[in-house]
């Protein structure tokens, strides 16, 4: 069975990209929290913002496995602040587990992935923004980049793609509005299960020619025309 390494796996979209990939795959998931399911074959617990950490797990999966096919940077964290009050240590845990890590993960584990996949989770913030997102939204542009740039250093050996999910309802006592729904082209905002299907559709790309794309999955709304 091939293996697919998912960080960020305790909670919504990596939950479910876990739970979508055990059915075919054996998963190996990181995080810093530990999961309460049981979707991944092997766990190990990481601040990815700690370089140590993040290094000595590296480490941990070299020694257990000798090929990988997969590797899903889904691990992310979010702040929503006025810039005024955002500080520089937030900024810099913010593109340490966004962005920083997923660039360490890569470099390291790609000699593992030979014909193997790497997908980057970005979001629709790399294109649009809402006041008081910077962090966040430079961390999803700095991914959206990264994977187009990996896409040529690994070109021939591993394909890189990247998904930009727009408004996935990871709370599942959430209910969305009438309005809400109506906002999106789908008619109805995105599940984890979304985002889920996409990274199974890419690791069944076995030949590799889709690679250096970014696959935004918004229901339609970064295409909406908005008036003032």
């Amino acid at each position: 069975m091939k293996t697919v390494l998912v960080t960020g796996v305790a909670h919504g979209i990596g939950k479910a990209i876990a739970a979508k990939l055990s059915e075919k795959y054996c998963v190996i998931g990181i995080d810093k929290e530990l999961p309460e399911h049981i979707f991944c074959d092997t766990f190990y617990q990481c601040d990815l913002s700690n370089m140590q950490e993040l290094q000595e797990t590296i480490i941990q999966v070299k020694n257990r496995c000798e090929s990988l096919y997969g590797l899903v940077n889904n691990a992310g964290i979010f702040i929503h602040k006025p810039l005024k009050n955002q500080s520089i240590l937030e900024w810099e845990k913010i593109i340490a587990v966004n962005l920083t890590a997923p660039y360490v993960l890569a470099q390291a584990l790609s000699p593992l992935l030979h014909h193997g996949h790497i997908i980057n989770i970005a979001s629709t913030r790399a294109y649009m923004s809402e006041a008081g997102t910077e962090p966040y939204s430079a961390s999803k542009g700095g991914m959206v980049a990264l994977t187009h740039a990996l896409s040529i250093s690994l070109s021939g050996s591993v394909s890189v793609n990247s998904i930009s999910p727009g408004w996935i309802n990871t709370d599942e006592s959430y209910v969305a509005t009438v309005e809400e729904k109506a906002w999106h082209a789908s008619g109805r905002v995105g599940k984890p299960h979304d985002i889920a299907k996409v990274v199974e559709f890419l690791l069944e790309d076995e030949n590799g020619f889709i690679t250096g794309s970014d696959f935004v999955v918004d229901g339609g709304v970064s295409k909406k025309m908005v008036y003032p």
